[in-house]
């Protein structure tokens, strides 16, 4: 009787063992069983004074979410230079690139001129980058072309910030020439504001710019104005910029809008980003859009018509464009 027990016991436990071992993810060795390898991608950012880098974290932390088969590691660079120059040397697997910075990258321009990258694609646009100039209220001035003989703050060397600053300084008359144009980022820029070192900080990144922000927070500060004249002649000599306001309020003491510059921030990967992973990062980006807003407010662009997949400087990724395509977002 015994016996008999111990038999029956042993193959109820066998027969559920074997139907536990036909389950989704199961852990035990087998061919249904196995779990599925996770893929680790890195996203390359920037500074972390910047929009960039919360942004990349933002993303990675939606994907992490969403996509159990991914791991997605952040590394923090100087900017959309960088980012690219990784890219193309397979030391990241997406990195986010200022639209400017991206058309020259792709078409071989200025400091891509010796070094085009014509694999270069998006997976869709994040946030808009604005032109901010902020000076300490106790610096009466109230133009960009007033900085003219101060120390000014462009942002690391190479960088997208760099390269909008200068475009815009020269649009208004200012220059290494009569101009002091240091190469320091938001962080290290801010300090030495505060420490009297430097009259004025940019930034060139979706509002709040989190280091303008801890600056204004520590000193009465003052956004920086253009003409009229002056945007355009900046808006017709660079393409890839558009019209931007960073609204009253943005900052502290802010009280008025400032009319401004600004230009698309894109996730660009390598062409060679296997189809189905990039049309699945597309995807998520997309259904994501209100959870990436709530992590950061640059991020809400995302949600207006259009924004992620429309009005890009660089090419789609073919796997992203398939993912618009068949949400009849995109026609062709």
């Amino acid at each position: 009787m015994g016996k008999n027990v111990g038999r029956l016991r042993r193959r109820i436990f066998a027969g559920l063992l074997a139907a536990i071992c036909l389950l989704p993810g199961c852990g035990l060795k087998g061919r249904q069983g196995t779990p599925k390898e996770i893929r680790v991608l890195t996203i390359g950012t920037a500074d972390s004074g910047g929009t960039m880098y919360p942004v990349g974290r933002a993303v990675a932390e939606v994907l992490d979410q969403y996509t159990p088969s991914l791991k997605i590691n952040t590394s923090a660079s100087s900017g959309s230079f960088t980012n690219v120059e990784s890219l193309r040397d397979g030391q990241i697997d997406m990195g986010l690139v200022s639209g400017d910075v991206a058309w020259r990258a792709w078409h071989g321009k200025d400091e891509f001129e010796d070094s085009p990258m014509p694999s270069l694609r998006v997976i869709g646009a994040l946030y808009v980058s604005l032109s901010n100039w902020m000076v300490p209220e106790s610096l009466d001035i109230e133009y960009v072309h007033d900085l003219l003989g101060m120390r000014v703050a462009v942002g690391p060397e190479d960088s997208a910030t760099e390269v909008s600053a200068r475009a815009a300084l020269s649009a208004v008359g200012l220059s290494v020439d009569n101009t002091v144009l240091e190469n320091q980022g938001l962080g290290s820029g801010g300090e030495a504001l505060l420490n009297g070192e430097l009259d004025a900080l940019y930034g060139f990144a979706g509002i709040p710019v989190k280091g303008l922000s801890d600056l204004a927070e520590q000193t009465p500060c003052r956004l920086l104005r253009f003409t009229e004249e002056e945007l355009d002649a900046i808006l017709q000599g660079n393409t890839q910029y558009i019209r931007g306001v960073i609204p009253a309020g943005t900052y502290p003491g802010q009280t008025e809008d400032i009319e401004t510059f600004g230009v698309k921030c894109l996730l660009c990967v390598n062409a060679d980003m296997d189809d189905d992973l990039a049309g699945t990062i597309a995807r998520i980006l997309w259904e994501s859009a209100d959870g990436l807003k709530e992590r950061h407010a640059a991020l809400s662009a995302i949600s207006e018509d259009g924004f992620l997949y429309r009005n890009l400087p660089v090419p789609l990724h073919p796997g992203a464009a398939q993912f618009y395509r068949d949400q009849g977002l995109l026609q062709g």
